[in-house]
């Protein structure tokens, strides 16, 4: 059990050390108390044997600088954007671009498929068998007739 929480304390520490020099710093909070807590019952438990191994401790200064590191990013770093005013422009920019491709667009042809496609009346057929004309169809069912094409 004291070699587990030790082992997870190293981990943790190497994790916590590794988020605190890359960007994502403030995330170096969450592995840094596990491995405070991992080392802390790893110290009780080997407390209780006698013997305190070099590695706890390495493990305890391993956190302890990675704590530091990011919380001095964290209160003397500023993150400030500068020259939003350029960003803005461009927005606009890709606006204007965007609005004259769909003014190019022929909206009109697929206005008049659509009022052709309404225009078709269905003629009738005149060397139709008897049968055939005798019968009663309405509009739904000769548009939902499969022609096989």
């Amino acid at each position: 059990m004291k070699k587990l929480f030790t082992i997870l304390a190293l981990i943790a520490s190497f994790i916590a050390i590794l988020f605190s020099v890359l960007p994502i710093s403030n995330l170096a909070i969450f592995p840094g108390l596990a491995a405070l807590i991992f080392g802390g019952f790893a110290f009780y438990l080997s407390k209780k044997t006698g013997e305190v191994k070099k590695i706890l401790h390495f493990a305890f200064l391993l956190t302890i600088m990675a704590l530091l590191l990011t919380s001095y990013k964290a209160f003397f770093t500023k993150t400030q954007v500068e020259n939003i005013e350029v960003l803005e422009a461009k927005e606009i920019q890709f606006e204007e671009e965007a609005i004259e491709e769909l003014e190019e667009l022929d909206i009109e042809e697929i206005e008049i498929e659509a009022e052709e496609i309404n225009d078709i009346q269905v003629e009738t057929i005149e060397n139709a068998p008897a049968e055939i004309k005798s019968k009663n169809i309405t509009v739904d069912e000769l548009e939902n007739l499969d022609l096989g094409n």
